[in-house]
C-alpha cells in the first residue's frame, strides 16, 4: 500500500472561469500513523469538494497526506539499539518539513490552461489532523509563527482543522489511564515493543486479518492496513515508542494565546466584521483518549476570545477511531403515514467527518 495520498482538485473544463486560488488541505495521522487507515474519509471530502465546486473563481483545494515516519519499513533503516524510532517531537519537525516541501502546487495540478505556468507555492495550507496528528498540526503552526520567515518563507499556514484532537492532558484520558498503569508494570515500557512482537509473531497474517476483521469489526480496507501494520517489522514498535512519548509530552497546553488569534481577513470581510477563525475543532462527545472535563476546560479558555476558533462537540457517537469501522447502526425517527416508524440506518462516520470538514472550507470560503 502506498504510505502517501494525493487527491488534486479535479480541473475545470476549458472556457469556465479559472480558479482565484489553490490551497493545500496536509492531512496528518493520528496513531498508528497510517494514511490508508483515511481512504474512505479523504475520497468522501474530495468528493464533497468537488461536487460543491461551481465553476465560478474560489479555490481549488488539493488533498494531500502521508503516513507518520517510522510507520513505513520502506523508509527507514530497521530499528535497533542505536537506530530508535521517532518520538513526538521527531514527528513534528519530519512532518513541519515535508509540510514546506509539499506547499509547492504539483505541476500536474490547477485548472485547464493554467498548467505549464512553472511551479508556485499554494496561496494557502490548511493542516488537518486527527487524535495527535491534531497536536502535531497546533505544534506545526506555532513552530511556523515563530521561525517561519527563516525555515520556510514559501509556506502560507492559514488554518488547522482538528479532529477528536488530543491537545492536553492524554494520560488523564479513560485510555491514557489504562497505558498509564500498563507502564508502570516492570520492564513493560521498555520491552512492550519485543513482546508485541513476539506474540504477533506467532500468529500467521490470514489469522491476524480474520481476527481484525471478524472480531474487531473493521472494515475490509482498514483491517488489510492494520494487518499489515502489525505484521510489519518496525511499525508496531514505532506506535508504542510514540504512544510513550505522546503520555510523556501533551500534558499541560503550552501554547501562547497569540497562536490562537483569528487569522487575517485576506480581504474577503468587510470592514467592522470578525475575522476568519484559525482553527476549528470537532470533538467526540465521549471520547476514550480525552478527559471530558480537561476538555471542557480547554473550550472554555477558547471561547473567551469569541469567534477566534470554531468548536463543535459531536452530539451524536461518532467514535475516535471513526475511519477504521465505516458504517455504525443508529436509530433514525422519520414519519411517513402520519406515523413514526423506527429505522435501522447505516451510517458512514467517515462521510459524516467529512461533511463537517467540508462545512468547515464552506465557511472559510465565505460560502456560509
Amino acid at each position: 500500500m502506498s504510505p502517501v495520498i494525493s487527491l488534486l482538485a479535479k480541473p475545470r473544463q476549458r472556457g469556465a472561469q479559472p480558479y482565484q486560488k489553490h490551497a493545500l488541505i496536509y492531512f496528518i495521522c493520528g496513531n498508528p500513523g497510517l494514511v490508508n487507515f483515511y481512504v474512505a474519509f479523504l475520497d468522501c471530502l474530495r468528493g464533497m469538494l468537488d461536487a460543491a465546486d461551481e465553476g465560478e473563481g474560489g479555490t481549488a483545494y488539493d488533498i494531500y497526506g502521508r503516513n507518520l515516519l517510522g510507520f513505513s519499513d520502506d523508509d527507514h533503516e530497521p530499528f535497533g539499539e542505536t537506530n530508535g524510532p521517532w518520538d513526538l517531537d521527531g514527528q513534528i519537525e519530519g512532518i513541519y518539513e515535508d509540510v514546506a516541501a509539499r506547499s509547492v502546487i504539483p505541476d500536474d495540478a490547477g485548472a485547464e490552461g493554467e498548467r505549464g505556468k512553472g511551479s508556485r507555492p499554494y496561496d494557502f495550507v490548511v493542516l488537518m489532523g486527527h487524535s495527535v496528528g491534531a497536536y502535531i498540526s497546533v505544534e506545526i503552526m506555532h513552530r511556523h509563527m515563530k521561525d517561519g520567515a527563516e525555515r520556510a518563507p514559501h509556506l502560507n499556514l492559514r488554518h488547522g482543522f482538528l479532529l477528536f484532537p488530543t491537545l492536553t492532558h492524554i494520560a488523564s484520558s479513560p485510555s491514557g489511564r489504562r497505558v498509564a498503569l500498563l507502564t508502570k508494570m516492570p520492564g513493560m515500557e521498555k520491552n512492550a515493543h519485543r513482546i508485541a512482537k513476539l506474540i504477533l509473531g506467532c500468529i500467521p497474517y490470514v489469522c491476524v486479518l480474520w481476527i481484525v476483521t471478524h472480531v474487531m469489526g473493521f472494515t475490509a480496507q482498514t483491517a488489510e492496513v492494520t494487518a499489515r501494520w502489525l505484521k510489519s517489522r518496525d511499525g508496531v514498535w514505532q506506535a508504542i515508542y510514540l504512544g510513550g512519548s505522546e503520555m510523556r509530552t501533551i500534558c499541560e497546553e503550552r501554547w501562547e494565546e497569540e497562536l490562537w488569534e483569528a487569522t487575517e481577513d485576506d480581504g474577503r470581510s468587510g470592514e467592522g466584521e470578525a475575522k476568519m477563525p484559525k482553527f476549528f475543532l470537532f470533538y467526540g462527545r465521549n471520547d476514550h483518549w480525552v478527559a471530558n472535563h480537561l476538555r471542557d476546560a480547554f473550550i472554555e479558555r477558547r471561547r473567551r476570545e469569541e469567534g477566534h476558533t470554531r468548536i463543535l462537540v459531536d452530539e451524536g457517537d461518532i467514535p475516535h477511531a471513526f475511519c477504521v469501522r465505516e458504517r455504525e447502526f443508529c436509530l433514525l425517527p422519520f414519519c411517513f403515514c402520519m406515523f413514526m416508524i423506527l429505522t435501522m440506518m447505516l451510517v458512514d462516520t467517515s462521510w459524516l467527518v467529512a461533511k463537517k470538514v467540508h462545512e468547515w472550507v464552506r465557511e472559510i470560503e465565505g460560502g456560509q
